[in-house]
């Protein structure tokens, strides 16, 4: 995990949607919504790949999938005026996102507003994981756990089961998959990416 900076997004319009998310007779504004909520939602994503560098907010894991999660921190279910904000909004791996956190609320006490509440694990855009996470060895992060007994931390490790055998190899793989690419370059290495892209879809499919 690492911190990361909150997209920048035109405010102005994210209030209005908050607005909307709040008083709208409709089932489900965020899949189902105006337009607006569907422009919002792609550029989103598009940001966030960015600044994620396409890796899950929660695992650090690669996102291969074409549409990734965009996955609610706080739970739109629960918390409607914070549907469209941005700060409560990460692009996250099918694993994280739907097998294990799922509609966990990690709201320990709602503040006056989003950022003055208080989380119980730790966020991608508020907390340093460094401070409430450490690796046993720190070139190769595979091997995880809290620091200095961080109940942020713990309950990060907890929820996204992080230092499970099976979390474990994924990191692993990945560093080797990183040390491999790093001798790479150019068209090489996008079809190396590519080629890794699409295994990874193929086994999403068969496992849905």
């Amino acid at each position: 995990m690492k911190k990361f900076t909150v997209p920048s997004y035109g405010w102005k319009l994210v209030k209005e949607l908050k607005r909307y998310a709040i008083t709208t007779k409709a089932k489900d504004p965020w899949g189902h919504g105006k337009q607006a909520t569907k422009n919002f939602k792609q550029e989103m994503t598009r940001l966030m790949l960015i600044e994620q560098k396409r890796r899950c907010a929660y695992c650090g894991c690669r996102l291969f999938e074409k549409r990734p999660h965009r996955d609610h921190i706080a739970p739109k279910e629960s918390y409607a005026e914070w549907m469209f904000w941005p700060t409560n909004l990460v692009l996250s791996c099918y694993t994280c996102n739907t097998d294990l956190k799922k509609t966990f609320d990690p709201i320990l006490v709602k503040g006056s507003s989003y950022r003055r509440s208080k989380f119980s694990f730790v966020h991608p855009y508020f907390d340093d994981a460094d401070e409430h996470i450490t690796y046993t060895s720190e070139d190769v992060k595979v091997l995880i756990q809290e620091r200095n007994g961080s109940p942020k931390g713990k309950k990060t490790i907890d929820v996204f089961e992080l230092s499970t055998t099976e979390r474990s190899k994924q990191r692993a793989k990945d560093y080797l998959h990183d040390e491999d690419a790093a001798d790479l370059y150019g068209h090489h290495r996008a079809l190396l990416e590519n080629a890794r892209a699409a295994i990874e879809t193929r086994l999403l499919k068969m496992n849905d």
